[in-house]
């Protein structure tokens, strides 16, 4: 480096830049950006429900959970299931708590007898459980897979007292499809 480029490059503030190596691939991969949103496909067994098939999206910060959107249908030939949820992890751990709102169908609508006015009902269900992350990476973020384990008592206004609430309970693995 030349004199003048040094007396300049003090006088701006900044140190003198000797000539740097190129960055090999391994370290811009180790420098990557934090993943912010991962999107997962899975499904789960459980009762009352026996299966559910569906998505979840995970916002992250910091390399950790913080709030999570799902949807999931949950097909049965007596008590079938579409869901919307969220969950928030307080202090970022594995732990969730939210609420999930349930179109319930007593019936199923391919089933000989069904009756839309009198076999779709509403529920507003109240979930906590885990959502542990698995795979290989540091941080959560950087794990692809997750294995929940939740429970749930949902409240369905429109049926008779033995109906009203549905206690719950599910496990379940999903793996990620997106991530950014």
């Amino acid at each position: 480096m030349s004199p003048a480029v040094v007396v300049v490059s003090l006088l701006l503030g900044q140190a003198p830049v000797a000539a740097e190596a190129a960055p090999s691939k391994g370290a811009a991969a180790e420098v990557a950006a934090p993943v912010g949103f991962r999107l997962h496909v899975g499904a789960h067994l459980g009762l009352p429900i026996l299966v559910g098939l569906g998505s979840t999206g995970t916002f992250f910060v910091g390399g950790r959970p913080r709030f999570d959107v799902d949807a999931f249908w949950e097909p049965s030939g007596f008590l079938q299931s579409y869901s919307v949820g969220g969950a928030w992890h307080p202090l970022d751990s594995a732990f969730f708590v939210g609420p999930r709102l349930r179109l319930l169908q007593f019936q199923p609508p391919w089933t000989s007898g069904f009756n839309g006015a009198q076999d779709h009902h509403v529920g507003v269900s109240l979930e906590g459980g885990l959502r542990l992350r698995m795979g290989a990476g540091a941080s959560p973020a950087a794990r692809p897979g997750v294995v929940t384990i939740a429970l749930s008592g949902t409240f369905v206004p429109t049926q008779s007292v033995n109906l009203q609430w549905l206690l719950g309970l599910t496990a379940g693995v999903s793996w990620s499809v997106f991530s950014r």
